[in-house]
């Protein structure tokens, strides 16, 4: 007859342990695997989102520029709070820099028909710059997925379904600086909306010419 060694009280204590230590590797494997896969999906959601509301700057904020150094027809870039301010013959506005596809923060280009297979002779192109001077073909190009913007934030090649926001911009009491309000969407144009907006600031007065198709 063979012997069992797990018949004595010593053999079924080891018994018990070693059944024991495998259930807990079992369950350290499996809880492991389970941090993997969500971590994993975070780091897929990361992807697919990159960066694009994570921004913890404050909503309101001083412009860093003398407001008379934005010429007519130049473009401020405020990378660090994803803004951009557009002088036109209309005035100022400041563009919020989010890509309306999936968040990311598009680039100003002297040349946003360039590989978009667009030809700047578009007539659709004629009333977004024909109160932007020097005029030419100016705008954004989102460096994730290729969309293309108009210097006015319309949306015309690319995935991106609609335009970019535009922020409210206005003046402090002294009229010596400038101040956007992140957190104050101004002009909000939905899916397949090409119209030009008239929202502006009057960089001599401080008026501001609101507009109500798109607030």
């Amino acid at each position: 007859m063979a012997y069992n060694p797990y018949d004595s009280p010593r053999g079924r204590l080891e018994g018990l342990v070693s059944t024991t230590r495998r259930q807990f590797l079992l369950i350290m494997g499996a809880l492991g695997g389970l941090a993997a896969l969500v971590l994993g999906s975070v780091e897929t959601l990361k992807f697919m989102v990159p960066g694009a509301l994570s921004d913890e700057a404050p909503a309101e904020y001083k412009v860093a520029v003398d407001p008379k150094s934005i010429a007519l027809g130049t473009v401020f870039p405020d990378t660090a709070h994803r803004v951009s301010i557009v002088r036109d013959t209309g005035g100022l506005y400041a563009v919020f820099m989010v890509c309306t596809h999936l968040g990311c923060t598009p680039n100003y280009t002297s040349d946003v028909f360039s590989g978009s297979g667009v030809s700047p002779s578009n007539p659709i192109l004629v009333p977004h710059y024909k109160k932007f001077s020097p005029g030419g073909s100016q705008g954004w190009a989102c460096p994730c997925h290729g969309s293309r913007y108009y210097i006015d934030s319309t949306n015309f090649y690319g995935p991106a379904p609609r335009p970019m926001d535009w922020v409210n911009i206005t003046f402090t009491a002294d009229h010596s600086t400038l101040v956007v309000d992140r957190g104050t969407i101004v002009v909000l144009r939905g899916d397949g909306v090409t119209t030009p907006p008239l929202w502006r600031l009057n960089p001599d007065t401080g008026a501001i010419t609101a507009d109500p198709r798109f607030a």
